[in-house]
């Protein structure tokens, strides 16, 4: 009769352990649910903060450059490269190796892409007709990512490569319909794509990518060489 009340005992010691595994396990999966419905984007609003801390973290910066344009007007894509030269607000140098001599400059106020081959140098304002294709994100005082675009996770690349947000702008625009950026471990951003409404494309991917307190104010000054053709490109 004792045995039979100790094994009638551990029996019924064992129904509220379980119930309470139960119960947790209940518990952990609505938890998930729940954080999944407060944040929709699958953690991309998240990752897209840390960018914005990251970039605000930043003066400046100099990174090696690739640039590849895919547009159905060429027949394969065209790559570029170079040194780019950042300091946050508004000034940027893109000092390109491939084509040699091919210079773009954001001087704070304006624009200044020189192309040595056309001998012509393209003027617009920094907040223009050329002034926001994009790159303007790296470039502003004030990163506000959120207020500027909706942000989800990119489709998935190819096998084992970094997952890229999309950003799609809250205000449709002229100039890109999405970007795509994907951030470095240190949450920099390492590559940036533009797409525009007919389906181009112009990515930059940054290596060798090394923050820095300041740069010579000389590497955002332009002076146009003699017999150069100066083209102002308005404001829209």
């Amino acid at each position: 009769m004792r045995a039979g009340r100790r094994s009638e005992g551990r029996g019924a010691g064992r129904v509220p352990v379980l119930s309470m595994l139960a119960a947790a396990m209940l518990l952990l999966v609505a938890s998930r649910a729940m954080a999944g419905r407060d944040d929709p984007s699958g953690g991309a609003v998240e990752e897209a903060r840390r960018v914005e801390a990251a970039l605000q973290g930043v003066r400046g910066l100099v990174a090696a450059f690739t640039q590849t344009v895919e547009s159905p007007g060429l027949p394969s894509p065209q790559v570029e490269t170079g040194t780019l030269y950042l300091l946050r607000p508004g000034r940027m140098r893109w000092e390109y190796s491939r084509p040699a001599g091919k210079l773009a400059i954001a001087d704070g106020d304006r624009t200044w892409l020189y192309l040595p081959e056309d001998r012509q140098v393209l003027v617009a304002p920094l907040t223009g007709a050329d002034g926001d294709r994009g790159m303007s994100i790296l470039l502003r005082e004030r990163i506000d990512l959120l207020q500027q675009f909706a942000i989800t996770w990119a489709p998935p690349g190819e096998k084992g490569a970094v997952r890229a947000l999309q950003l799609i702008p809250r205000s449709p625009r002229d100039e890109y319909r999405s970007l795509l950026l994907t951030p470095g471990p240190d949450h920099l951003v390492r590559a940036l794509t533009i797409v525009d409404a007919l389906g181009g494309r112009v990515t930059y991917r940054f290596e060798e990518v090394r923050p820095v307190a300041s740069l010579e104010a000389g590497l955002f000054r332009f002076t146009p060489p003699p017999g150069i053709e100066v083209q102002e490109l308005r404001r829209r």
